[in-house]
């Protein structure tokens, strides 16, 4: 049987479209799983108020909490096992969350969190002002006192805008203790973020904390 003939220039224009698609960049695609609770970094317990925190960068602020049964789609895993993406129940904001939370594997899904939304976060001043410490200096807050009247919500972000998304307070823990831990307070000067020693990190309104005498407001 004799060979099939292409018809003139046809075989440039296949190896030509051929090389295209080869030449291409791959689409980047995240893999989206269930928040389980993890352990805390420092103690190994499952953390205080379940689920897993979101912070601007591994072992960094608090920014909001995934809780257990919420979607996260992990785009990037560090050899330590922090995962960044986008927690995309209820907060719907890029972050990091702790290791030991991705739970079950519900399929892969396009990424849409970026490097430079990854490297915007990683600076304090992105996400919050007035910090109980300078820079590098402390991984705890302030012990200050507390209403416990009030009520400590784990969110109060929506999306990853720190200056234009806030005061969408979500998923409420609960009352505080009579004194909480400070760390920082929210760029629109309408909450902070404190850990109780029961609920674990969250917001409470400005109004329900003493603030601590000295503020820092250096970048890092």
């Amino acid at each position: 049987m004799g060979k099939l003939r292409m018809p003139a220039g046809l075989g440039v224009a296949v190896l030509a479209a051929s090389a295209l698609l080869t030449a291409g960049p791959a689409a980047h695609a995240g893999e989206v799983h269930r928040i389980v609770t993890a352990p805390s970094p420092s103690t190994g317990a499952p953390i205080d108020g379940g689920g897993s925190w979101i912070v601007n960068k591994p072992s960094g602020y608090y920014l909001g909490r995934a809780m257990p049964g919420d979607s996260f789609d992990n785009e990037v895993t560090t050899s330590a096992n922090w995962h960044f993406g986008r927690a995309q129940s209820t907060v719907n904001m890029c972050g990091w969350v702790l290791p030991g939370s991705m739970g079950a594997d519900l399929g892969p899904t396009a990424d849409s969190c970026s490097a430079t939304t990854q490297g915007s976060l990683s600076h304090r001043l992105t996400v919050g002002r007035d910090y109980n410490a300078p820079a590098h200096q402390a991984t705890d807050g302030s012990s200050v006192p507390a209403d416990p009247t009030c009520t400590l919500y784990f969110n109060y972000f929506h999306g990853t805008d720190f200056t234009a998304n806030g005061g969408h307070w979500a998923t409420p823990a609960g009352a505080p203790q009579g004194s909480v831990r400070y760390r920082f307070t929210t760029r629109d000067g309408q909450a902070v973020v404190v850990r109780d020693s029961v609920l674990g990190w969250g917001f409470l309104p400005i109004g329900c904390v003493q603030r601590p005498a000295s503020l820092y407001n250096d970048n890092d």
